[in-house]
């Protein structure tokens, strides 16, 4: 296994990396500030052309405008990459989403809009389906222009406001990512999530995969304070969800990451505790799966070092996972880890 440590800033989150159309791996995270959110929040790109062994200084990609920018996914679609990218005042308020478009491996950017992703959303990890659709969670927090009048009046994060649900979803393409409409899933009750100890104001942070049965697709997210990973699935390729369960995979409140091997091994990633709290995210392990998430047949932990290993993201070539993550909110770093070695 090879770990590199990419940068340390004041602030770290949301690595994510990803091998684009020219061979280079590009490497995204938000940075700056002391805090997420904050308007000092900026997305970063760092360079690689020796797959990992190395690294260019980072490099703003979106335009000054004195907002906060936090990016969320970062995904290739044939020779197009795209960097999913939330704005908002530094608290979350007048949240906004666009995504930065580059036809040229990262040199250049374009800004869009996609109409059907909702304000007050994240959107998640890419995933091709076996009938050509290409689908992202995504998680929204449907406050009203009221709630967000009074937060801006009185500098008050959006996360204060009380909400009645969550929604859950899909934005999804059947045109190779031209078009997207959205696809609900499901939606999480806030009261319920009170009445079980858990926060009012969840971030699901969901992650999507399709199992080995066509159209079969298992999304797993956190709840806060539940101490568990939880889970809903599909078998219409997303249209409709069952009620959603708690699993017996434990996490402390940090966001999974699923991914699909090309021999059909399922690939999650996690840290897997039960204990509650930022500084309790360890160990980082990397799970695999050849029976569609029944049970995990090989558990790789990437380190054990007490500390904060948060929103860990990756995808799978030659047998090996590329992926990054975050460390104690400041340091980011690179790992190449070889999923069957002995």
């Amino acid at each position: 296994m090879f770990i590199k440590l990419v940068h340390r800033d004041t602030m770290s989150v949301e690595a994510t990396v990803r091998r684009v159309p020219n061979g280079d791996l590009l490497l995204l995270c938000s940075c700056g500030g002391t805090a997420e959110p904050a308007i000092e929040n900026r997305t970063y790109m760092w360079r690689s052309t020796d797959s990992g062994r190395t690294w260019s200084k980072k490099q703003q990609i979106h335009e000054e405008d004195g907002l906060a920018h936090y990016q969320t996914e970062t995904a290739v679609i044939g020779d197009e990459v795209r960097v999913f990218i939330s704005t908002h005042n530094g608290k979350f308020i007048e949240w906004k989403n666009y995504y930065l478009s580059s036809f040229d491996s990262g040199y250049t950017w374009q800004k869009h809009t996609t109409p059907c992703i909702p304000e007050y959303a994240f959107v998640r990890g890419m995933t091709k389906l076996s009938n050509g659709d290409i689908i992202f969670p995504y998680h929204s927090y449907p406050i009203t222009k009221e709630q967000e009048k009074h937060s801006k009046e009185n500098n008050i994060p959006a996360y204060n406001n009380d909400i009645e649900t969550i929604e859950n979803g899909l934005i999804v393409s059947s045109d190779g990512g031209k078009t997207f409409r959205k696809q609900v899933a499901f939606y999480n009750s806030v009261a319920e999530l009170k009445a079980q100890g858990c926060w009012h104001w969840n971030w699901n942070e969901n992650t999507v995969v399709e199992l080995e049965s066509p159209g079969h697709l298992a999304m797993l997210y956190r709840i806060d304070r539940s101490g568990w990973l939880w889970r809903s699935d599909s078998f219409d390729y997303g249209k409709t969800w069952s009620n959603t369960v708690k699993t017996d995979i434990p996490n402390p409140s940090n966001k999974p990451y699923l991914t699909k091997a090309p021999n059909g091994d399922i690939i999650l990633l996690n840290t897997p505790t039960s204990v509650l709290g930022l500084e309790n995210r360890f160990p980082l392990e990397v799970w695999l799966s050849n029976d569609n998430m029944k049970t995990w047949y090989k558990k790789i932990r990437v380190s054990n070092l007490p500390g904060a290993y948060s929103y860990a993201n990756g995808f799978v070539e030659n047998g090996h996972l590329l992926m990054a993550f975050e460390f104690n909110r400041h340091d980011i770093y690179f790992v190449d880890c070889n999923l069957y070695a002995d």
